[in-house]
């Protein structure tokens, strides 16, 4: 049983995984063979964790990373890309937010601050499942400073077992730049709580 005085009142952490849709046009990356453009933004899936120590009555903060894949088949939108072609997310940060501990339901709000790295895959011509050389695919990785702000809601299972879902917008920077594809996501999982 916590201390209702102390500044310790516990923790939490958990996996969660999530979809969403990325959207915005990289502008440095090539053109097709034949001179068209195209856009690596759609649909996403991806997954992560967390683990936040509860401070005082609705402070939690801690460490939270995850991964976020948007494969060609989802999100080429000028059937450009060939199989294999994706652009994959990996970040991890300090959150914080502030919870309010209702019977059933803990609503919150709050940000991840972080960095990461973006990784694209572009494959103009050929087929990923060959040994054959490829004359257009392009690799590019692209590490960036971000800030997520986040809301959501915990639903008690029990006492210690939690649903929680949850929304954000990764705001990512690079050189002063935001990096693209970004948009929202929307999470689902589990958190253990002590």
């Amino acid at each position: 049983m916590s201390n209702k005085t102390s500044a310790y009142q516990g923790f939490s952490g958990g996996m969660m995984v999530h979809t969403g849709y990325l959207f915005g046009i990289d502008k440095a990356a090539p053109a097709a063979p034949d001179g068209r453009s195209y856009s690596q933004q759609g649909a996403l899936y991806g997954i992560g964790g967390a683990l936040r120590v509860h401070l005082w009555k609705h402070l939690r903060t801690g460490f939270e990373g995850f991964v976020t894949t948007m494969p060609s088949g989802l999100s080429d939108q000028s059937n450009v890309l060939k199989d294999g072609s994706y652009t994959r997310i990996g970040c991890g940060g300090i959150n914080a937010d502030a919870c309010w501990r209702m019977e059933k339901a803990w609503p919150y709000i709050g940000a991840t601050i972080g960095g990461g790295a973006m990784r694209s895959l572009y494959m103009l011509d050929g087929n990923l499942n060959t040994w054959d050389k490829q004359a257009d695919t392009y690799f590019h990785k692209q590490s960036f400073f971000y800030v997520t702000p986040y809301v959501g809601c915990d639903y008690c299972l029990t006492k210690k077992l939690h649903l929680t879902f949850r929304f954000d917008w990764m705001l990512a920077v690079h050189r002063n730049e935001l990096v693209l594809p970004t948009g929202p996501r929307l999470y689902f999982g589990l958190m253990f709580t002590h």
